[in-house]
């Protein structure tokens, strides 16, 4: 893929979360691609894998807003950044027991902002092989 299509693929991805469309995102995916959301933890491998995840992204009402990409000259890899906006429900829990925010007073209503830059490689048909989010705590804020 030229570096074009893979800036544009890089954008889609985030169009398909903001559509909310779980089946479409993980037809992104190589049927053996592997996740790092957030690279540290143990990645994710495959479609069921990926699906599982996703899924639970989109069950907080994930948005993305995306940085202009950055085309890498190997021809696989994109490079985006990704300020994203989710309900703290249902992965906030999960983020304040590994001590990465601080549990808000109203779990319900509170939402969850998170900076990350998105290293993406793709194939020759524009498949993602591979993704790494890179986000810390300090990327991480609850908001009220």
């Amino acid at each position: 893929m030229n570096e074009f299509a893979r800036k544009k693929r890089a954008l889609e991805h985030s169009r398909r979360i903001n559509a909310g469309d779980l089946d479409a995102l993980v037809e992104l995916y190589a049927p053996d691609a592997v996740v790092e959301d957030p690279v540290g933890l143990p990645p994710l491998t495959g479609h069921d894998a990926l699906r599982a995840h996703y899924g639970l992204l989109l069950s907080a009402h994930l948005r993305e807003e995306a940085a202009e990409p950055v085309a890498g000259q190997d021809a696989t890899h994109a490079l985006i950044q990704i300020t994203s906006v989710m309900d703290y429900l249902p992965l906030g829990p999960r983020y304040a027991e590994r001590g990465w925010l601080k549990a808000p007073d109203a779990p319900e209503t509170a939402r969850i902002r998170r900076t990350a830059m998105l290293v993406i490689r793709m194939d020759a048909a524009g498949l993602v092989r591979h993704l790494k989010s890179y986000w810390g705590t300090s990327d991480l804020a609850v908001l009220d």
